[in-house]
C-alpha cells in the first residue's frame, strides 16, 4: 500500500468531523467502540492483509481517536465562562499572534489567565501605538463571548476564533506595552512590520495596498470594491500568499545561487528551507502558505537524502502535521481551497495539458492553461458555495496575472531590501508598478457582464453530487458494476431530495426575519416572488447587508428582488442599499417621500414606489398594504401589511405611538404576526395598539446586548400578559415563519 499518509490524513479528517458533530460523550466512546469494531473484524477476516499493513491500521485508529477527543474538548468541552460575559476586567497577558493592522485599528490575540485558567483572548484596540508577537501587554475592557452562527448560511464568528484558540473578545480603548518581546517570532514580526513600512512610504495607497497582499498577504488596507474585482475575476488567490508565491520564491533563490554565483550542494537547499520557514513566518502563517511550504521543505528534505518525493504524499503529510497542530483548520476555507486546488492539479494537469499541447500550443502557454483549469475543478463546488458566485473568466486572467504576480514576489523582496539600506533602485519600483497597475487592469475585467455569475440554491446535497460524479469520472475503469449502481442511486436520491425540497419551498409563504443585529431586515418569498423589507445597519467597518443579508438571499434562492421597501432613513434599516442594487436587480422600491429626496442619486433610474397614500401590491393569493408614514412622527415608517389566505403579518418599522394612534383610526391592522416597532423600544407597542392588532405570535429585531436597552422590560410584559408567544432575533437568531395551508410554522435557527 502506498502513499500511506493519505490514509492516516482521511481517518484524522474523520475523527475531526465526528468530533465537531457529536455532542455527548457516550456517542463518541460508541463511536470508537465501532471503528475498534470494525478493526478487529478485518483482523478476524481479512488476517493476511491486516497483518502487511497492521501499524497503519493501529496508526490510523490512534489519529482518529486524538483528533475526535481533540475536536470535541475544543467545541464541547473547553467553553468560555458566561459569568464573564460583559463584565469589566483588567488583564495582563502574552500577544500570541502577529497583530492585524487596518487603517484605524490593531487586533491580535492575547494568551492571559482568567479564574486561574489559561484562556486565549481577541484583543481589539485603536491604532496608537506599535505592538508585536510576545510583548507582555496590559488591557482593560469588557469581555464578551463572541457570537456563533445566527441562521443557516451565516458566518461562525465563534467557531472561527476556536479556529485561532480564542474563546472571548475584548475592545481596549488603550494597551500599555509592559514589556517587549525578545525572541526570533517577535523579531521576524518587526521585520514584517519594517516591511509593511517601506512598502507604505515607496507607492501610493492603491498600489502599496495590493503589494502588501501580493508579497506579505497583508489584505487588511485593500479597499472593498478592489478586492471584490480581484475575486471576481479570480484572482482573489494572489492576495493571500499562497503556494504560488512560495514556488517563485524559491525559484529565484534556485537561479540566484546555483546560475548567477555558481554555489551547489546541499547547503543551498538548507538555506532554501530557512528562507521559507522565514518567509511562512513573515507572511502570517496562512493555511495556503503553511501547506505550500511544508510541501517545500519536504521537496527539498528530499534532495538533501537523494530522494524524490511523491507529490499526493507531500500534499497529504502537509494536511497531518496541520491538522496536529490544530484540528480547527479542517474548517478553515482557506486549508479547504488551498489543499483542493493542489489535489485538482495533481489530478487533472497532465491530460489537460496534453489535450492542448496536441493543438500545437505553445508548451509554456499550455502549461499555464492546464494549471489555470486544473486548479478550478474541485473547489468550483466550494466557491459557489462560499461567496455565491463563480468566476467564468478565472482560468483566462490567470495565464497573464500569475507571471505577473510571479515576478512581484521577488522583485518586491528585492526592493524592501535595498530600500532597507537607503537604495531606492527605480527600475524595480516601476516593475513593481507596471505590475500593479497590469493586474488592477485585469481585475477590472469583473465588470464585464459574463465575467462572473451569481449561483443560487447550492448546498450541501449538490456539493456531494458533484463531488461523487468526479469521483467516478476519475476512477470509473477500477470501479465494479455494483459500486457503480449505487454511485448511480446515490447521486438520484441526494438530487431526488434536493429538487423535492425546492418545490416544497416553492409553493409555501416564507417569510425570513433575519438577525442583524441592532437593525431590520426581512425577506418574503412565495412562488418566485421576493420582497426585502430593509437592508440593516451600516457601520463604519461593517455592512450587514455586504455580509449577512446578500450572502443569504442568495443562498435562499434569490437571484433578483420584486420589491424592495425601504422603511425610513436611519442607517439601521437602509444602511447600504445601493449597494444591493448594485449587486442585484430590483425591479420595484417603494418607500417614503423623505427617503426618496434624500437619496435621489442613490435610486436614480430605479422605478420608485412613493408611498404617500395606501398602496397595494399582489402577487397571486399574496397581498402586500403598504401604509403611508405619519409626518408628525419622527420614527415613523411604511408599514407594510401582508396577507396570505387567514394569515397576516405586521411590520411597523420604526413607528412610535403617535403613528400607532393615526393607524388605528385609519388602516385594519389585525394581524397573525407581529414584527414589533422600534426593535421592541418603549416609544412604540402600546396597549390599545396590541389590543387592536390582535397577534398570536410577536417578532422583534433587536442587537444582543445593544446599548439602548431593546427590547423594553414594559413591551416584553405587555406581549406576556396577553399570552403572546415572542421570538427574538438576539435570543433566536434569524427566525423562519412558514405559511403553509393556512398552518403557520415557526423556526427559529436558534432554539431556547
Amino acid at each position: 500500500m502506498t502513499r500511506k499518509a493519505l490514509f492516516v490524513a482521511g481517518f484524522m479528517m474523520i475523527g475531526i468531523v465526528l468530533g465537531r458533530n457529536i455532542k455527548e460523550i457516550e456517542v463518541v466512546v460508541f463511536c470508537l467502540l465501532l471503528i475498534l469494531g470494525t478493526l478487529c473484524a478485518t483482523y478476524y477476516f481479512l488476517p493476511q492483509y491486516f497483518k502487511k499493513e497492521k501499524f497503519l491500521f493501529i496508526l490510523c485508529f490512534l489519529f482518529l481517536t486524538l483528533q475526535l477527543f481533540r475536536t470535541h474538548y475544543i467545541f464541547y468541552i473547553q467553553k468560555p465562562q458566561k459569568n464573564l460575559n460583559g463584565k469589566y476586567v483588567s488583564i495582563v497577558g502574552s500577544v500570541c499572534s502577529f497583530p492585524e493592522t487596518s487603517e484605524k485599528k490593531i487586533s491580535f490575540y492575547l494568551k492571559t489567565r482568567l479564574n486561574s485558567k489559561a484562556v486565549v483572548t481577541k484583543v481589539t484596540t485603536e491604532f496608537k501605538k506599535s505592538i508585536f508577537y510576545g510583548d507582555t501587554i496590559k488591557v482593560s475592557g469588557k469581555l464578551k463571548i463572541p457570537k456563533g452562527k445566527t441562521n443557516r448560511y451565516g458566518f461562525n464568528y465563534s467557531e472561527y476564533l476556536k479556529g485561532k484558540g480564542a474563546i472571548y473578545t475584548l475592545y481596549s480603548k488603550d494597551v500599555e506595552v509592559i514589556t517587549q518581546g525578545k525572541n526570533v517570532l517577535s523579531f521576524l514580526n518587526r521585520f514584517s512590520a519594517v516591511l509593511n513600512n517601506l512598502i507604505d512610504s515607496s507607492f501610493e495607497n492603491d498600489i502599496s495596498s495590493l503589494l502588501k497582499g501580493l508579497i506579505l498577504g497583508n489584505k487588511s488596507t485593500i479597499p472593498d470594491d478592489v478586492y471584490k474585482d480581484f475575486q471576481r475575476s479570480g484572482l482573489a488567490h494572489l492576495l493571500a500568499v499562497s503556494g504560488g508565491n512560495v514556488g517563485v520564491l524559491c525559484a529565484f533563490v534556485e537561479i540566484l545561487f546555483r546560475r548567477i554565483l555558481k554555489i551547489y550542494g546541499k547547503g543551498v537547499n538548507f538555506l532554501i528551507i530557512g528562507i521559507i520557514i522565514v518567509f511562512a513566518i513573515v507572511t502570517g502563517m496562512s493555511a495556503s502558505v503553511v501547506r505550500a511550504s511544508i510541501m517545500a521543505i519536504i521537496y527539498y528534505a528530499g534532495r538533501i537524502i537523494y530522494r524524490n518525493p511523491d507529490t499526493l504524499n507531500s500534499l497529504a503529510v502537509s494536511s497531518v502535521l496541520m491538522l496536529l497542530v490544530n484540528p480547527l483548520f479542517l474548517f478553515d476555507i482557506g486549508f479547504q481551497l488551498s489543499f483542493l486546488s493542489v489535489l485538482s492539479i495533481i489530478l487533472f494537469y497532465k491530460g489537460i495539458y496534453e489535450y492542448f499541447a496536441k493543438l500545437k500550443i505553445p508548451r509554456s502557454i499550455s502549461s499555464l492553461i492546464a494549471v489555470s483549469i486544473s486548479a478550478q475543478i474541485l473547489i468550483l463546488p466550494l466557491m459557489a458555495y462560499y461567496f455565491s458566485e463563480v468566476s467564468v473568466i478565472s482560468f483566462l486572467t490567470n495565464i497573464v496575472a500569475v507571471p505577473v504576480a510571479g515576478a512581484v514576489v521577488p522583485a518586491g523582496l528585492l526592493y524592501c531590501l535595498f530600500l532597507g539600506f537607503n537604495a531606492n533602485i527605480l527600475p524595480l519600483k516601476v516593475l513593481l508598478e507596471v505590475s500593479v497597475k497590469a493586474l488592477m487592469y485585469l481585475s477590472k475585467l469583473s465588470h464585464v457582464g459574463f465575467s462572473h455569475v451569481k449561483v443560487i440554491l447550492w448546498d450541501e446535497k449538490l456539493i456531494v453530487c458533484y463531488y461523487l460524479v468526479v469521483a467516478y469520472l476519475l476512477f470509473k475503469s477500477f470501479i465494479n458494476r455494483q459500486l457503480k449502481y449505487v454511485i448511480y442511486l446515490s447521486i438520484t436520491a441526494v438530487l431526488a431530495v434536493f429538487i423535492f425540497q425546492i418545490i416544497v419551498n416553492y409553493n409555501r409563504l416564507t417569510i425570513n426575519v433575519i438577525d442583524v443585529g441592532q437593525g431590520d431586515s426581512s425577506l418574503i418569498t412565495y412562488k418566485g416572488f421576493s420582497m426585502l423589507i430593509d437592508t440593516g445597519p451600516e457601520y463604519e467597518d461593517f455592512s450587514s447587508l455586504k455580509r449577512v443579508v446578500l450572502p443569504y438571499i442568495l443562498k435562499r434562492g434569490v437571484s433578483k428582488l420584486d420589491v424592495l421597501v425601504l422603511t425610513h432613513k436611519h442607517n439601521d434599516h437602509i444602511g447600504d442599499f445601493e449597494y444591493l442594487l448594485d449587486e442585484m436587480k430590483v425591479d420595484r422600491i417603494v418607500t417614503s417621500k423623505e427617503v426618496y429626496l434624500e437619496n435621489t442619486e442613490k435610486l436614480k433610474g430605479q422605478k420608485v414606489m412613493l408611498v404617500d397614500t395606501l398602496k397595494i401590491y399582489r402577487y397571486k393569493d399574496l397581498k402586500a398594504y403598504f401604509i403611508p408614514p405619519v409626518e408628525e412622527d419622527k420614527n415613523s415608517s411604511v408599514v407594510v401589511k401582508l396577507t396570505f389566505g387567514n394569515f397576516s403579518m405586521l411590520f411597523t418599522g420604526d413607528a412610535s405611538y403617535e403613528s400607532e394612534i393615526e393607524y388605528m383610526k385609519r388602516y385594519n391592522l389585525h394581524a397573525t404576526v407581529l414584527k414589533v416597532g422600534h426593535h421592541g423600544s418603549s416609544t412604540a407597542t402600546s396597549e390599545e395598539f396590541l389590543e387592536n392588532v390582535k397577534p398570536r405570535l410577536a417578532v422583534i429585531s433587536v442587537g444582543k446586548d445593544n446599548i439602548f436597552g431593546h427590547p423594553s422590560n414594559e413591551v416584553l410584559q405587555r406581549l406576556k400578559e396577553r399570552n403572546i408567544k415572542v421570538y427574538r432575533t438576539d435570543l433566536n437568531g434569524t427566525i423562519d415563519i412558514v405559511v403553509d395551508k393556512n398552518k403557520v410554522i415557526i423556526n427559529p435557527y436558534i432554539v431556547r
